[in-house]
């Protein structure tokens, strides 16, 4: 099975370091937020939110990947229940024949974080998707880091009787 293919946005924010082609044709949705479905638990909500901004941002979230992104956001949400339940009641617990055995909790986390790695991948979420990923401001606009290094440089440059 071959590997999924690389949304052509995130190809182009990497710099498309294959330098392969990229699609003509590809349908471009409108890069809006796209709406939030209403099946979302409170934590899923609240993880919409506080990524919305962001992906937006970058240009990797439109009107069309909204199942996907909720997806991830359920996804999270998941986990942290999972988690949480598990910690109260421990990964394992004693059958009536005496046997020590795995609550289900557990493969359902495990699961919970598959789906948050397939989704994030997707949607370009994650240390390991941004690593290449180069974001140029908008025309204009300074770039934050390059804001702070000049800052941090003349502050220095100060420090040392501006020699």
């Amino acid at each position: 099975m071959s590997n999924p293919k690389k949304p052509t946005a995130l190809r182009v924010l990497e710099g498309n370091r294959g330098k392969r082609k990229l699609p003509e044709n590809e349908p471009k949705p409108t890069p809006l937020s796209p709406e939030m479905p209403d099946f979302l638990d409170e934590r899923a909500v609240s993880e919409w939110k506080r990524l919305l901004p962001e992906l937006l941002s970058v240009g990797v979230l439109t009107t069309v990947d909204g199942m996907t992104f909720a997806g991830y956001c359920q996804a999270t949400s998941d986990v942290y229940r999972l988690t949480t339940t598990l910690r109260e009641t421990g990964e394992t617990f004693k059958t009536p024949s005496g046997y020590i055995q795995q609550r289900p909790e557990v493969s359902m986390l495990n699961k919970a974080w598959d789906r948050v790695d397939k989704f994030a991948r997707q949607l370009g979420i994650g240390a390991e998707h941004r690593a290449h990923i180069e974001v140029k401001p908008p025309d204009g606009e300074e770039d934050p880091l390059e804001a702070i290094t000049a800052k941090a440089a003349a502050r220095r440059s100060a420090q040392r009787g501006g020699r």
